[in-house]
């Protein structure tokens, strides 16, 4: 497969601009990186949160924290389920506080942060509660404004530049979050459907986030066909790829309407606790204001086996055109 050459002219172009964003750094280090790595891989078959994808062997999450070390961000905290072991821990530890930074990994679990009251109804449950949950469950590590990332997704330093550029000009705090949402074009699996949230977006604010479980490329067309409804997306929709900048006041929101949650579905074996739809219900509720930035790079991530090589493609390529070295760390 060719990899995207729309994509390498584009972050070309970023590079070119990056000198105007380096006095951010000196703001960014107050800001950290959650990553989510507690999601089971149902469809990957497989702890796709650390497959080798690399040169050396990195898998896709390094290079996220290669961009957020590049843009100045030194404190990651990383979600992780039960498979990420002790072992993985260390490598990643030892990675980031060999160029000063900090890390600590908290563990999801079906049980953590869900009221007692419910544990009764979870016995029979086998994964975790989703996005909304797994940031929960970072609550005590984070104290400053944050980024918050999935592992298994590829969004490049662009992004990260942005979410520094919003934080540096005061968009982040108690009643403003930020996201860097992607065109749907460049955000689909050539090996299945994919979930995604469409954005509203008007005059750089997010009004809206549609959740669509199930996109495809169809001949010329993007479609989405849900349970009820079916139809055609535009193929430049902004959709939310999970690249929020947050306050930690979205905790407190969060730990609300976990419980009105845990209310209606500790019951169900699969529903789950999106912070997509949190974020979504709090611009509705006019808690908070979304600044949104558009990213025209090329996503790419780690949903279907099939993807590990186009990732990996990507990857390769990037690193001929200058964008990596080829050992991130060594």
């Amino acid at each position: 497969m060719v990899p995207h050459k729309k994509c390498l002219i584009l972050q070309k172009e970023n590079i070119k601009q990056e000198n105007q964003f380096l006095d951010l750094k000196t703001t960014s280090n107050q800001l950290s990186l959650v990553i989510l790595a507690g999601g089971m891989g149902s469809r990957y078959k497989g702890q796709k949160q650390i497959d080798p994808i690399g040169p050396n062997g990195e898998s896709l999450m390094e290079y996220s924290i290669y961009d957020a070390m590049a843009v100045g961000i030194m404190h990651f905290v990383f979600v992780i389920n039960q498979q990420f072991e002790n072992e993985t821990r260390k490598y990643f530890q030892k990675i980031i506080e060999a160029k000063g930074g900090s890390s600590e990994f908290v563990l999801q679990t079906t049980y953590t942060s869900v009221p007692r009251n419910y544990f009764d109804n979870i016995i029979n449950r086998k994964k975790p509660w989703g996005t909304a949950h797994a940031l929960l469950v970072a609550k005590n590590h984070l104290l400053n404004n944050f980024i918050v990332v999935n592992a298994d997704d590829f969004y490049g330093k662009n992004s990260f530049l942005k979410a520094v550029s919003l934080h540096s000009e005061d968009k982040i705090a108690a009643n403003q979050y930020g996201i860097v949402a992607y065109l749907l074009e460049n955000t689909l699996s050539e090996n299945g459907s994919v979930s995604r949230g469409i954005c509203k977006i008007e005059k750089g604010i997010l009004h809206d986030v549609i959740e669509h479980t199930n996109i495809f490329r169809y001949e010329d067309k993007i479609i989405f066909e849900d349970e009820l409804i079916s139809g055609v997306i535009d193929n430049n929709a902004p959709v939310s790829m999970n690249f929020w900048i947050l306050n930690p006041s979205i905790f407190r929101f969060i730990e609300d309407k976990f419980e009105l949650f845990m209310k209606s579905h500790s019951n169900d074996l699969k529903s789950e606790f999106f912070l997509p739809q949190v974020i979504n219900e709090l611009i509705h509720d006019n808690k908070v204001e979304v600044s949104a930035s558009i990213s025209s790079d090329q996503w790419f991530g780690m949903t279907y086996p099939g993807d590990k090589d186009v990732v990996k493609e990507e990857i390769y390529a990037k690193i001929q055109h200058g964008f990596y070295p080829r050992s991130l760390w060594y």
